[in-house]
């Protein structure tokens, strides 16, 4: 084909299907982007307190972020989702590209699988916490989030955040492999950030709060020495649990 010639149809869908093939991770990716459309959509974070989580309203002197037992859970995986997804992509890669490439998606699906029930747990407790939470236990999670940062198991975490551990190339052993290496990715995960996301939950989710975290929560677990930045963010946890605290004191 010389140079300036149109390019067939069926050249540039296999082009298409050859950088795709390239990038294993992108449906995960395209999964998150959807979480985060239906965070904006359904929390109210364009058109603020106006519009509720279900399509409900809420009067101008009701407590906000009222949400049932379902709507919590169900808020908290989206968030997980959305927040979290993205940060595993290296490790979907490695997964990817370490076994079969007709059954890739199922091992990434697998691996998933494990990922989201670790965090699972935490999100089954928030269920349970009285909606909207007090001030005071907002303030207390900010706090301890922001001390979590300072300790040596969130260091050592945030250094196993890019282990890997061997998968299978094909058949049920590469299946058992790929929900282990996720349960066992997830369970860093959630040293790494799950104080952080629980405060935010507690919090009710405001979007430039979600929007902060997920930067900082990106950066600590895919760019290099993510520990030079904790004393900051820790810092930046204080202050917003300082925050909390004096308004909760002159709502008194």
């Amino acid at each position: 084909m010389r140079a300036g010639d149109p390019v067939p149809i069926g050249a540039i869908g296999g082009r298409t299907r050859f950088r795709l093939s390239d990038h294993p991770e992108w449906p995960a990716l395209a999964v998150a982007a959807a979480a985060w459309v239906w965070l904006v959509s359904n929390l109210g974070w364009l058109i603020g307190s106006a519009a509720a989580f279900g399509g409900h309203h809420h009067d101008p002197g009701a407590p906000s972020h009222t949400h049932s037992f379902d709507d919590t859970l169900l808020i908290w995986t989206v968030m997980v989702v959305a927040m979290m997804l993205p940060t595993t992509a290296p490790h979907l890669r490695y997964l990817a590209f370490n076994t079969r490439a007709s059954r890739r998606q199922r091992s990434i699906a697998l691996f998933l699988l494990g990922y989201l029930a670790v965090w699972l747990a935490p999100g089954l407790a928030l269920a349970l916490v009285q909606s909207p939470a007090p001030a005071a236990l907002i303030a207390a999670a900010v706090l301890a989030a922001g001390a979590w940062e300072l300790t040596p198991a969130k260091r050592r975490a945030l250094r196993r955040c890019c282990r890997t551990w061997p998968v299978g190339y094909a058949g049920p052993r590469a299946d058992a492999a790929a929900v282990d290496y996720g349960l066992r990715h997830g369970v860093i995960c959630l040293l790494v950030s799950g104080p952080a996301m629980v405060a935010l939950m507690l919090a009710g989710h405001p979007w430039w709060a979600s929007v902060a975290l997920t930067v900082v929560m990106t950066a600590q677990k895919l760019l290099s020495r993510p520990e030079r930045w904790r004393a900051m963010v820790a810092i930046g946890w204080l202050a917003s649990g300082l925050a909390v605290g004096g308004a909760t004191l002159m709502s008194a």
